[in-house]
């Protein structure tokens, strides 16, 4: 669930871990993100994204709020709701897909709620890849489902962590998700394909 309080670093920028109804967060400003994860090794994988979130947007105005739900709290109704309504208005969601095909139905109910609340807001949709998916295809259900959604929503849709010897290594795959999702923002345009299919092995030097 959520918490508060506050990370800062110097050669990034200022992380604030965001309460439910944080009234200090300002919209145009600053950047909110939430988090969904399954576990432990789903989270640091998120959390990789989220650090080189801020390390790119050193240089930036505002604050980076990011905010965390485990699939096991949003089992219940009140907080999954609770969850939606955060990610209705939130810039970027990053969700940490657990070892199986399909989405969970929690998770698969989440996405459908707050992509419901969001109305085509604007904003871009990451799905991070834990280690025991070896290829891409072993994950294929669940990202399809969520490509979907971000298709629905009109909102871009990046893929990162996925390990296969044809693509780049998973630490840079995640930095160019990031890249790639700064320039959209300053650019203030969408570019509405998935991370997936445009990263390439010789963008990080492989």
């Amino acid at each position: 669930m959520s918490g508060g309080g506050l990370s800062v670093n110097l050669s990034a920028m200022e992380l604030v871990l965001k309460r439910l109804n944080d009234a200090s967060h300002e919209e145009g400003r600053d950047l909110s993100v939430v988090i969904s994860f399954a576990d432990a090794v789903t989270a640091a994988r998120a959390d990789g994204v989220l650090q080189l979130l801020g390390r790119k947007l050193k240089h930036a105005e505002g604050r980076l709020f990011h905010q965390w739900w485990n699939l096991e709290v949003l089992a219940f109704n009140s907080f999954r709701e609770l969850a939606a309504l955060e990610a209705a208005t939130a810039d970027m969601i990053i969700i940490g897909l657990p070892a199986r095909q399909e989405l969970p139905e929690t998770l698969a109910a989440w996405v459908k709620r707050w992509l419901d609340l969001r109305q085509g807001r604007p904003g871009a949709l990451v799905a991070v890849l834990d280690d025991g998916r070896k290829t891409v295809a072993d994950a294929a259900g669940g990202l399809v489902q969520l490509k979907q959604a971000a298709a629905a929503g009109d909102m871009d849709f990046f893929v990162t962590q996925a390990r296969e010897r044809k693509v780049a290594r998973a630490d840079c795959r995640a930095s160019e998700v990031v890249r790639q999702f700064v320039l959209t923002r300053k650019r203030g345009i969408q570019t509405r394909w998935a991370g997936e299919e445009r990263i390439s092995a010789a963008a990080c030097g492989q």
